[in-house]
């Protein structure tokens, strides 16, 4: 965690301190130690010590307890920390961002992903990009077949997968999670509609593997396809929850089996050190971590 000065914040048991002051209680209270938190921030314990005492001193209040080996942060002072990870994530995101304040940056650069993630989170993003970077095009390729690390076909790779293949590198952006739908007027012992190509290696593979035969219907290879059946009453499906929200004609089907996986954005190792495609890679994790269309 870097220091951002004069970052005020307010909180319950605080009013207007500086970031560079409550990083210290924020170091301390994920440590549960001064001499980690120190290495942390790049000083000695000294430093941390005097700091959190003239924080507790200056505001009239205790914040951790000290028992021997050790300090943790008092019962009352959970919801500070959960407000300071909140603070240190948007400060990390601020680092990220404003080296590329002022910067117009132009050029093209290739993006592959899905089509569910092409066709309903893709264009919010690339209007955001655009008013940012009035100059950088994107070239937009929508394949559901996995990302060959030996092939170039573009700079960056949106993808959902639990882990980047060997030959990439990126960043995890999002968690996708996966809910069961079905159309208004579906009976409950309809059958349900399947996965088939490259979409039987998702995490929702397994699962299918395990149900009868004689349980499951029609196949497809495309999530935004078998929305469309599950639409047009041919069964209930499984789908990522941001693909089955988007349509108002399937309702969500209480009590499956939770599934869930990640979204990466990432590109070669070759690639990812051009500037253009590091601000892109930036972009595009922060506007999925951010997304409430994916609360995983």
């Amino acid at each position: 965690m870097y220091i951002l000065y004069n970052m005020r914040v307010e909180c319950a048991y605080m009013h207007k301190i500086r970031w560079d002051d409550l990083q210290y209680v924020y170091a301390v209270a994920r440590h549960g130690a001064l001499s980690a938190a120190a290495r942390e921030l790049g000083v000695n314990h000294a430093t941390v010590l005097r700091r959190i005492t003239a924080l507790e001193a200056a505001q009239g209040v205790t914040l951790f307890d000290r028992p021997p080996g050790g300090y943790r942060l008092r019962p009352e002072g959970h919801d500070l920390l959960a407000t300071l990870d909140g603070i240190g994530v948007a400060v990390e995101r601020l680092e990220r961002m404003l080296p590329t304040f002022g910067k117009d940056l132009e050029g093209s650069f290739r993006i592959t992903t899905t089509d569910s993630i092409a066709d309903i989170l893709m264009p919010r993003y690339l209007a955001d990009l655009q008013r940012v970077h009035s100059k950088l095009n994107v070239e937009l390729l929508v394949s559901n077949t996995p990302v060959d690390p030996k092939r170039h076909d573009a700079e960056i790779s949106i993808r959902p997968v639990l882990e980047l293949p060997d030959g990439m590198e990126g960043r995890l952006a999002a968690t996708m999670n996966f809910s069961a739908y079905r159309a208004k007027g579906v009976p409950k012992s309809a059958r349900w509609l399947g996965l088939s190509g490259r979409l039987v290696r998702s995490p929702l593979g397994a699962w299918q593997a395990e149900q009868p035969d004689e349980t499951l219907g029609f196949r497809a290879d495309s999530f935004l396809t078998l929305a469309r059946m599950a639409e047009s009453g041919l069964g209930p499906v499984m789908l990522p929850s941001f693909v089955g929200a988007s349509s108002d004609k399937l309702l969500a089907i209480q009590g499956a089996p939770p599934f869930k996986t990640n979204i990466w954005v990432a590109a070669h190792p070759d690639l990812i050190r051009a500037e253009r495609v590091q601000v892109a890679i930036d972009f595009f994790a922060d506007a999925l971590a951010a997304d409430p269309r994916l609360p995983g």
